[in-house]
């Protein structure tokens, strides 16, 4: 198996993945066969579930005839990527039946620089995926990323629990012992907002899985979220495209690579 990335933007994407994944899971299974690579995982709690997928020609060279299984520890790899320089490609080696993930930083062609070489331990995890089917959602919403972050981060001063009602317009809660704040979000103030007629929500929501989870905006300037009622809410950076101006079709972009986040709302005692 060989794997390689030379696009700069994809570079940054993939490295920051595998540096912020260890605030989800300790360690991971990769699959990786001859259409793509696939990782999934969950919190120590089962709260919150990611998901990755990268097809082949996301890749600026992808070689894989025969499926792997790559158990790696996430607290590793983030080092590894830390270790990432300017204007490196990133390369992935592995040879079957061996117990070693090879993974090379190497400069750009044309420029000079130090090559990186890590040795990465594998892992039998045997991790069973989970079966996540397409679903509709009540309310879809497209905003900003950075614009998102900060909501976020400015409502989980005020406590751990952030409450979201979708209806006529867009309200998020931060609140807890220390009092609360509200967000209202009309529809011109964001990228897109839809909810299907007549209908309102009100959830319930960690607001320390979302702070995990938001740490990923950098991936694209636009991040996805989409909510229904007693359903998991899910929050999507799509690989593809990387929004470079704050504008926005109505039609949902159809990534075909990204990593998307799945949330289980609260319940309330």
């Amino acid at each position: 198996m060989k794997l390689v990335i030379t696009d700069s933007r994809k570079v940054s994407q993939f490295s920051s993945i595998l540096k912020n994944l260890k605030n989800f899971s300790i360690d991971i299974e990769i699959h990786v066969d001859g259409e793509r690579l696939y990782a999934q995982g969950m919190d120590s709690s089962h709260c919150c579930l990611f998901e990755l997928e990268l097809l082949s020609d996301w890749f600026s060279e992808y070689d894989c005839i025969d499926p792997v299984r790559l158990g790696v520890n996430c607290e590793l790899l983030a080092k590894i990527f830390n270790c990432l320089g300017d204007n490196q490609n990133i390369q992935l080696d592995y040879t079957r039946d061996t117990d070693s993930l090879f993974i090379t930083l190497s400069p750009k062609e044309g420029e000079t620089g130090i090559v990186k070489e890590f040795k990465l331990p594998l892992m039998n995890i045997e991790a069973q995926l989970m079966e996540i089917p397409d679903t509709e959602y009540t309310a879809d919403i497209h905003m900003i990323s950075g614009d998102f972050t900060d909501l976020v981060n400015q409502l989980g001063m005020f406590g751990n629990e952030l409450q979201v009602k979708c209806g006529d317009e867009l309200r998020l809660t931060g609140k807890g012992e220390l009092g609360s704040m509200d967000a209202v979000i009309k529809e011109d103030d964001i990228l897109y907002y839809a909810i299907e007629e007549d209908e309102k929500l009100d959830l319930n929501f960690s607001s320390l899985y979302i702070n995990m989870m938001v740490a990923f905006g950098k991936l694209n300037k636009k991040v996805q979220i989409h909510i229904s009622d007693a359903m998991p809410m899910k929050i999507q950076y799509g690989l593809d495209t990387f929004m470079d101006k704050e504008d926005d079709d109505e039609e949902e972009d159809k990534d075909k690579n990204y990593i998307r986040f799945f949330l289980a709302p609260k319940i309330d005692d």
